[in-house]
């Protein structure tokens, strides 16, 4: 069967290519022509940035982020549902909290402008945190959902 990707995966894979992109031509402009661009470090440092967390809610949506499975493992039937139902709802939660702290926190530093590229580092930088918050926190209502259904079924 073909993987389905979503348009969160494709986002993620066009940011690992202009990663890859803009230190290749960082490296040829270096290396080659014996000058250096200004920008293309701190454009790389916010795409990446950008990657990590938006990689976060990506891993939060396919049920892969880290986590401890010690209790996990040997609850069984109802008792493992709502274990994992508790759990869903506390991740959901911290992330209705981290997207509206991180809004906030957004709010607060704009004006601050990167150093050579100029841009205002609340959106380019500052502003992956509340996104993915809000990503994450979408995606674990959904699994909430989910297992909800999973309790009415015998």
């Amino acid at each position: 069967m073909k993987p389905k990707y979503s348009v969160l995966d494709n986002v993620l894979s066009v940011l690992m290519a202009l990663i890859i992109f803009i230190m290749f031509v960082q490296v040829l402009f270096r290396y080659v022509f014996n000058q250096s661009l200004s920008w293309s470090e701190e454009l790389a440092r916010f795409i990446f940035v950008w990657l990590t967390f938006l990689g976060a809610a990506v891993c939060v949506k396919e049920r892969i982020h880290i986590g401890v499975e010690f209790l996990t493992e040997r609850l069984t039937g109802k008792n493992k549902i709502y274990f994992e139902l508790f759990q869903t709802a506390f991740m959901t939660l911290f992330n209705i909290i981290l997207s509206v702290i991180g809004f906030c926190w957004v709010w607060e530093v704009s004006g601050t402008l990167s150093p050579a590229m100029s841009l205002p580092l609340n959106i380019v930088l500052y502003a992956a945190l509340p996104v993915a918050s809000l990503l994450s926190m979408v995606f674990g209502a959904k699994q909430f959902i989910e297992e909800i259904h999973k309790l009415k079924k015998p």
